[in-house]
């Protein structure tokens, strides 16, 4: 509504502007020049969006492969390199354009995270104002803050961080990743049971099929912190290969062995092809 809004209301401010021109034009005996002159005005205006559009198309294509490169050890540090750049492009427009430099820096901390350099994606995300963003976008920004801090051992900042959060985003599965990322922190605390009961409770209000999961991973991350690793083993193979790949090489630090046992037990499952 409020883009519709702002539309007519440029729409509205160049007919006035047209108008007063072409009366000036007229009242100068000029008024032949007013075609040539709303000609070129227009051609640069649609010169002008279709430059904004190619931008915006870049921008898009730019992000999906960066984020694409955080499972992808070779690509990631060309990655690094290409999102700090935006970033500090982006950084020297100010506050106008907060939103594009929230999202490349939760993409930095991704990477940074993935390439074993957390503490350095969780000073980027430090320098997000999470208060100058909408509920929905800042959401993202404190889940990849958590994490990253969780990822870098630093369990009083992530605490911290979670400790602010708004009760409700408008996001619930956002809203249901802080909740297990809670039950991460409990975790390190020393609080697996705790840990479980956010697990079933989150699974209970969502039917969600990645929340559901990231629910096994947080059970896993449990059981296995009580010492029941066979138990732990068991909750992560209801997770396709794929997804136990992601976590043996980028999940935390305490589910990676899981994973990786869960992986070699499937793949001891699995037939051997028939050389016949």
């Amino acid at each position: 509504m409020r883009t519709w809004g702002f539309r007519v209301l440029r729409a509205t401010f160049l007919a006035v502007i047209a108008w007063v021109l072409y009366q000036v034009l007229d009242r100068a005996d000029r008024a032949w020049w007013f075609i040539p002159i709303a000609f070129g005005v227009a051609l640069l205006f649609a010169a002008e969006h279709a430059r904004q559009r190619w931008r915006r198309r870049k921008n898009e294509a730019d992000w999906d492969r960066w984020e694409a490169a955080v499972v992808d050890p070779a690509a990631r540090p060309r990655a690094i390199i290409e999102v700090r750049q935006a970033l500090a492009r982006s950084l020297r427009f100010g506050d106008r354009l907060r939103r594009e430099q929230a999202h490349l820096s939760v993409i930095l901390a991704e990477l940074l995270d993935a390439s074993g350099r957390p503490e350095e994606g969780a000073r980027a995300l430090a320098k997000v104002d999470l208060d100058a963003l909408t509920p929905s976008q800042a959401v993202v920004v404190r889940h990849t803050k958590v994490a990253t801090y969780l990822s870098a051992g630093l369990w009083d900042d992530a605490e911290a961080a979670l400790a602010v959060r708004a009760k409700d985003s408008g996001e619930p599965d956002m809203d249901a990743r802080l909740d297990l990322l809670g039950g991460m922190i409990a975790i390190e605390r020393g609080r697996p049971e705790e840990a479980l009961s956010i697990a079933e409770s989150v699974a209970a209000k969502l039917d969600d099929p990645s929340i559901r999961a990231e629910t096994q991973v947080l059970r896993a991350a449990a059981l296995d912190a009580k010492g029941e690793r066979d138990e732990a083993v068991r909750a992560l193979r209801t997770l396709d290969d794929a997804t136990l790949a992601s976590l043996e090489t980028l999940g935390f630090a305490r589910i990676r062995p899981v994973a990786a046992a869960a992986r070699e037990h499937e793949s001891a499952q699995r037939p051997v092809p028939s050389t016949e």
